[in-house]
């Protein structure tokens, strides 16, 4: 299996994503976030660019059928129902809602991704599932990470890490770019420490010092949910 690993993300990058197999990871917090959603009930997400972008389409829907979620620099909106923990996203919360989420970095991810050929949401608490759809649809891959604010996030690059060695151990031969080499690397010195390595990143410290230790704690729980969710037509579900 080829894998290529992609640390920043911009929008001349849609081209390329033309046709592609691509696994979005944004493991603090949006990924993490849509899985547990879907995992307890939630009927779909809607990945949006911006705020403005939410309200509108949350403006064209009927009240009872939505959650209006998203956070910004973690915080969540004013005037939304929910912000982007995990934690949050309840069974008795989110169950048969449409979740209309908008996040600092990964739900702009999708909104390159329109043409692509397959996309899966990856976190962390899906692991095993999203590693056995990828050899089930394809043998190449692009994994993104989604970045922090436009730079590199070492939490992104380790969930990178821990799904490439995760393929591995299944058997599969792989290929990997300078990016997946690095991400491998990173997840073999600190797999041993999940919880502890992501909250010494940056944006596990951010996260901590904003509140949200527990969010690091339960997002570090590996292969929670046995689930796989994919975007198509603005839209994330299970499939």
């Amino acid at each position: 299996m080829k894998l290529e690993v992609i640390f920043l993300v911009n929008d001349k990058l849609e081209d390329y994503f033309f046709q592609k197999n691509v696994v979005v990871v944004d493991l603090l917090r949006a990924t993490s976030t849509i899985i547990t959603a879907l995992a307890n009930g939630a009927k779909s997400i809607i990945p949006t660019s911006s705020v403005e972008e939410a309200v509108k389409i949350a403006k064209n829907l009927e009240k009872s059928t939505f959650l209006l979620c998203g956070e910004k620099n973690t915080k969540i909106i004013e005037g939304f129902d929910l912000g982007n923990s995990p934690l949050d996203f309840t069974e008795e919360r989110v169950k048969d809602k449409k979740i209309i989420l908008a996040t600092t970095n990964g739900t702009k991810v999708f909104s390159l991704l329109k043409h692509s050929q397959n996309v899966l949401v990856y976190s962390s608490l899906n692991l095993i599932a999203v590693s056995q759809k990828m050899a089930e649809l394809g043998d190449e891959w692009i994994i993104i990470c989604s970045g922090r604010n436009g730079f590199y996030d070492e939490s992104d690059s380790i969930a990178a890490g821990l799904l490439i060695s995760k393929i591995k151990k299944s058997g599969e031969n792989i290929q990997l770019n300078d990016a997946g080499r690095t991400s491998l690397i990173l997840y073999e010195k600190f797999k041993d420490d999940l919880r502890g390595f992501l909250k010494s990143t940056d944006h596990g410290k951010i996260l901590i010092d904003n509140g949200f230790n527990a969010d690091i704690d339960f997002i570090s729980e590996i292969d929670k949910f046995n689930i796989n969710a994919a975007y198509a037509n603005n839209n994330i579900g299970l499939i």
